[in-house]
């Protein structure tokens, strides 16, 4: 529901610059804590894939799901479990130990190609629209999450956040060149044998037209950091971050599990706990979108925040460009959590689940002034105690 959880303790102190955009008649738009929501399942009241508002029983407040498991109890495996849960009963994985949470379960399934499989998104839609979105929220996962890539089996991946403009038209998880989506900024969780990867992907619009963005489109980026033709970036969060924080300065990034920071210096490869802790740990996340002034100037911004501190930002995207048969006056208006994921990491036989869990949602019409407010203090989190295993 539209209430604020708990307490927002921040597990690390910011530090750095002073960077604030000023924005007139700035508001929050949305929160979400998932306290208030009744007991809810993707699965309860329907199975259908896609479910909205106006036609199913989904959380109160949001537009539509979009759900597909593998193994759960609506696939006739009564041990395992649906895609989405948002249930008092998961408690434990809300944070503070109380209270609700958006709990998003990922089944491991190889069907012989590169297959993406349970989905579990969660959309919030603003039929007005807005030149400019900041969401932020916290996120943690399960203590026996896939924090590396096991020898000899694909990388995996799971798409856990996306912002983006839909024309209003046919189906809004028409993110394909052929669609009715686009722009579309995307956050994914992966990794691969260069260990966790900050993995995001950008595409253009309006639309689905113009959908393919690469660094040729994108002056501040390059070809450097892109991989692949439609404008996907596969980042480390050492070297590859460099100069990507407030001001141009390198970010600050915290080791949460040796201690110290990671930098563009740091040898071998930055793992999950790193970043996200580890444990019952919980991240803060935040991004920023802001559309070109006008169809094809290259002045669009994509921020990204962890826990308050700047890690990445281009401020030259085309979002936007010219059409000849689609509206250029889209707007960001959709904002989702939760993805279908690319992961065979395990046998098939055995069924194996893991999740993650996502809380204390926010969405605004501008940028918060806590993020890169400059405390002055840094928190170095402390080394893992002596005889600690996270598996």
């Amino acid at each position: 529901m539209l209430l604020l959880k708990k307490h927002f303790v921040h597990g690390l102190l910011t530090f750095g610059a002073l960077l604030v955009s000023p924005v007139l008649h700035s508001e929050v738009i949305f929160k979400e804590s998932f306290d208030g929501q009744p007991d809810w399942t993707s699965a309860m009241h329907s199975t259908d894939t896609v479910q909205r508002a106006t036609t199913h029983t989904i959380p109160e407040g949001w537009y539509s799901i979009r759900q597909d498991p593998t193994w759960a109890p609506s696939k006739g495996y009564q041990d395992k479990h649906e895609t989405i849960e948002i249930l008092a009963s998961n408690a434990n994985k809300a944070r503070g130990g109380k209270g609700k949470s958006f709990v998003s379960w990922r089944d491991s399934y190889d069907r012989g190609w590169n297959y993406w499989a349970s989905e579990s998104i969660l959309l919030k839609y603003f039929p007005e629209g807005y030149d400019e979105l900041y969401v932020e929220f916290w996120i943690r996962f399960d203590p026996n999450w896939t924090r590396e890539q096991v020898p000899g089996r694909p990388s995996a991946a799971s798409k856990m956040f996306r912002v983006s403009s839909w024309s209003g038209d046919g189906e809004e998880y028409g993110a394909f060149s052929d669609g009715n989506v686009g722009p579309i900024a995307l956050w994914d969780h992966s990794v691969n044998k260069y260990g966790l990867r900050n993995a995001l992907a950008f595409r253009g619009g309006p639309h689905s037209d113009n959908y393919k963005l690469t660094g040729a489109d994108i002056p501040d980026v390059g070809n450097s950091i892109i991989s692949g033709s439609l404008g996907d970036f596969n980042l480390n969060f050492s070297s590859s971050l460099a100069g990507r924080g407030p001001t141009g300065a390198d970010p600050v990034i915290a080791d949460r599990l040796n201690g110290g920071f990671i930098t563009k210096n740091t040898s071998g490869l930055v793992g999950h706990d790193q970043i996200f802790g580890p444990g019952d740990s919980w991240t803060k996340m935040a991004f920023y979108v802001k559309m070109n002034s006008a169809p094809g100037v290259k002045d669009g911004v994509f921020r990204q925040w962890l826990n308050d501190k700047q890690i990445f930002v281009s401020t030259e995207i085309p979002w936007i460009r010219p059409s000849e048969t689609r509206d250029e006056n889209a707007k960001w208006n959709l904002v989702a959590i939760g993805g279908n994921d690319f992961f065979q990491t395990y046998p098939n036989e055995e069924r194996h689940e893991e999740w993650y869990s996502i809380d204390d949602l926010i969405i605004r019409n501008d940028i918060p002034d806590y993020v890169d407010s400059g405390s002055g203090t840094i928190v170095v989190p402390p080394n893992p105690p002596a005889g600690f295993d996270v598996r």
